[in-house]
């Protein structure tokens, strides 16, 4: 070190101490607590906040883009009524103390439209025909956002939810898929996103799904699918099966049936079966095949083979057959696995699974899986191992968003998971008589009924209420409800012989007219005019299956007019309650409950004919409570228009229910006037059985039903024991059939005819 640098470090010492004695400047402001970013609506305030400590005072000074806020010195600075053009802003606070200014790291305001915005739009999409397009959209804005997906600028029913997915046809090729999304501020359209559709590289029909198949005398049936991008006549085919003698049972050797010329159009479906009944040929959804008294039949074990102008187009071999088909090639390896084959087992098959079915055919079992849900003619998109917790009847699986059955949007039509679901199509004949043209009120009032049990009812009317898809108003997509007329309908095929055409029962017409992949899922019901041959005027309110799904209103020639107020009020309260009580059949309810036994005062139900057409009392320990029975099996009175919550009155009042089993027994024998109906008495009220205007202390005998002898008479739990499956085994139900009325050969799919209840009530049984 050099003499003059020795020096100039001395000097520099000194210089220190002299100044601060030897110490040290104090530290700048400690930030403990950093401004977060926030997000906000534009219009709304958003606030920023910072912590920080010094040994001194401090002073704050806001900063938005390194520009100076005037005004914002404190710890936190509200941005108010921030503007979109905020959006993005870079927000600072410089904090200044004895030992100088800190500053903080960046906050970001982030102002998003309260009007929706769309941030991401559907992407274009290329899908093989028969396989569903999956689009989707991301938006911003206030909520609630509610969406609704277009096609070619049209709403798409049922589509109204971020994410749209559906299959597509070569039909479908260049379409424009857009989303409207909508929030209490405005509504904004994203991009429309064009689809491309592409020809399948399957070049002739395939067998998609096969069913079970138990008794010999009941249909069996499989899927065929057009994969193709042209339509395909059936005129060169015919199937290949093991077939049974529909007269005495017992396989025969292979049988080769013919195919009628009706066409399929690409990605289309159609069902092949069995006809055990001789049935005619109606529509061209189901092709029923027989040959003299032979129809294809198979049980766990069989073939299906397709030819096509002889040669082989398809072919399924499943458990432990070892038949093989015509061309050599067409199917290679084993079997599928054995098709289960028992009652319990019903409603199940194999199948093609959904969306391979649309490009994939590998002439092996690999094409196939068990499934527990039969998908006739439609896609097979219910998932192996679906369950049904809610019991229903109906797949958890289709009844969650995303999810079908057989291409049935139920989700859209109101079905959810963890509720008993109820769908029901209504056709109506054509005609000028109000007795037969439904009503909106009727069918509200009868899902009212059953909302206060929690059970969710959902009519399909069609158009008839709504030109376009709405759940509020009974259009599920089913198109015209309206059906072409005939006098007479009934549940069989032999009493309306006096019709002009050769549609006699409910099933003729629910053939025709509605679409197979609802039938294992949907009641049916057709309002009619009367079941009578000539057309008469006094024929049953209706008929119902029993345990089953398809039921009737004959309201027809029954003087139900709009007129004045009270005609309208009985026209809508009559519907409204026979096709509750008809329905209450198909749930397994008869006219006494669990038995047959009719008028019943303690059996609080429509099902019972005391109370089916006038309605319940509203209080059943009131004096009037006994009135219903008075007006039918007593002296008449009062009318029936004079009864409190009559029939003639607004519907607001008119209570119809199932019954909940609350009611004591009454025995016929030794009755007592003060227990009046079985459910209580309310001060002075009694049932004036003997009808002399005083209360009787002493028992009485009377036969209150009307059946000739004297009866314990019950209630019963309607509620508690309705039952909703209808199709899920070879009984159409959970188990045999209560009425044995005619043969049971049931197939919800091919033949689903099922016992019925006898009805008896009409028009003269009521007071006008």
């Amino acid at each position: 070190m050099t003499k003059l640098k020795f020096f100039t470090t001395i000097l520099l010492s000194l210089m220190i101490v002299a100044c601060g004695g030897g110490g040290s400047a104090p530290p700048p402001p400690v930030i403990s607590s950093q401004p977060a970013s926030v997000t906000v609506f534009d219009t709304q305030d958003a606030a920023f906040a910072v912590t920080a400590t010094d040994a001194g005072p401090i002073t704050y000074q806001w900063l938005k883009n390194d520009a100076v806020i005037q005004g914002a010195t404190s710890s936190t600075w509200i941005n108010t009524a921030s503007l979109l053009a905020d959006n993005g802003a870079s927000i600072t606070v410089a904090i200044t103390g004895n030992g100088g200014t800190v500053k903080s790291s960046v906050a970001t305001l982030t102002v998003v439209s309260r009007a929706p915005k769309v941030v991401t739009d559907p992407t274009p999409q290329s899908v093989t025909a028969g396989q569903p397009v999956n689009l989707s959209v991301t938006a911003t804005g206030l909520p609630s956002l509610s969406y609704q997906w277009l096609k070619n600028g049209q709403t798409i029913p049922g589509a109204i939810s971020s994410s749209y997915s559906t299959p597509v046809t070569l039909g479908d090729n260049g379409a424009l898929y857009s989303v409207k999304i909508t929030n209490t501020i405005s509504s904004v359209t994203s991009n429309p996103a064009t689809l491309t559709v592409n020809p399948s590289s399957l070049a002739e029909l395939v067998i998609s799904e096969v069913s079970t198949c138990y008794y010999y005398y009941v249909d069996c049936w499989f899927e065929l699918y057009n994969p193709t991008s042209q339509t395909k006549s059936l005129s060169n085919y015919s199937v290949k099966s093991l077939s049974i003698d529909t007269t005495v049972g017992g396989f025969t050797a292979v049988t080769n049936f013919s195919l009628p010329n009706i066409n399929i159009a690409p990605d289309s479906y159609v069902i092949i079966s069995g006809n055990n009944g001789n049935l005619i040929q109606r529509g061209v959804q189901n092709i029923r095949l027989r040959i003299g008294n032979q129809v294809p039949f198979w049980t766990s074990d069989g073939f299906i083979e397709l030819l096509n102008s002889g040669s082989t187009a398809d072919f399924v071999s499943f458990g432990t057959s070892t038949q093989t088909p015509t061309t050599s090639g067409k199917w290679t390896g084993v079997p599928v696995t054995k098709l289960l084959s028992s009652a319990t087992d019903f409603g199940k098959s194999i199948v093609r699974p959904y969306p391979r079915t649309a490009d994939t055919n590998t002439r092996s079992a690999s094409d196939w899986v068990s499934v527990d849900w039969v998908t006739p003619a439609g896609r097979n998109d219910i998932p192996v191992g679906a369950k049904d917790d809610d019991g229903d009847g109906i797949p958890d699986s289709a009844e969650v968003i995303g999810g079908t059955f057989a291409g049935l949007d139920l989700y859209s039509m109101g079905a959810r998971a963890g509720q008993k679901d109820i769908l029901i199509e209504l056709d109506s004949m054509r005609s000028t008589d109000e007795g037969i043209i439904p009503r909106s009120e009727s069918l509200q009032m009868v899902v009212s009924s059953f909302a206060v049990k929690g059970i969710n009812v959902m009519f399909d009317a069609g158009t008839a209420f709504s030109p376009n898809f709405s759940v509020k108003n009974f259009n599920l997509g089913q198109g015209s409800s309206i059906v072409p007329y005939e006098a007479c309908v009934t549940l069989n095929q032999t009493t309306c012989n006096l019709n002009i055409s050769n549609k006699r029962s409910v099933y003729d017409w629910k053939e025709e007219n509605m679409d197979l992949r609802r039938r294992s899922l949907f009641h049916y019901l057709l309002m009619g005019s009367t079941q009578l041959a000539n057309g008469g005027a006094l024929g049953s309110s209706g008929v119902a299956e029993i345990q089953g799904n398809d039921f009737i209103v004959t309201l027809g020639n029954w003087y139900l007019n709009t007129s004045n107020s009270t005609n309208k009020n009985r026209l809508i309260n009559f519907q409204a309650s026979t096709i509750m009580h008809e329905l209450g059949h198909n749930l397994g309810l008869r006219h006494g409950g669990n038995e047959n036994l009719n008028y019943k005062p303690n059996y609080w139900s429509i099902m019972n004919y005391l109370y089916d057409l006038r309605g319940l009392d509203p209080d059943p320990a009131s004096k009037t409570a006994y009135q219903r029975w008075r007006n039918q099996k007593g002296d008449g009175t009062p009318k029936e228009c004079d009864l409190v919550a009559s029939p003639c009155g607004d519907q607001s009042q008119y209570i119809m229910s199932y019954s909940n089993g609350f009611s004591a027994i009454l025995n016929e024998s030794s009755l007592l006037e003060s227990s009046n109906v079985g459910r209580g008495n309310n001060a002075s009220a009694y049932a004036d059985w003997n009808m002399d205007g005083q209360l009787t202390s002493t028992a009485i005998s009377k036969d209150l039903n009307g059946d000739g002898s004297l009866t314990i008479l019950t209630d019963y739990d309607d509620w508690a024991n309705l039952y909703f499956p209808f199709a899920r085994n070879v009984y159409g139900n959970a188990g045999p059939s209560l009425n044995k009325t005619q043969k049971n050969i049931l197939n919800p799919v091919s033949n689903d005819r099922q016992d019925f209840i006898i009805e008896t009530h009409t028009v003269r049984d009521l007071n006008r």
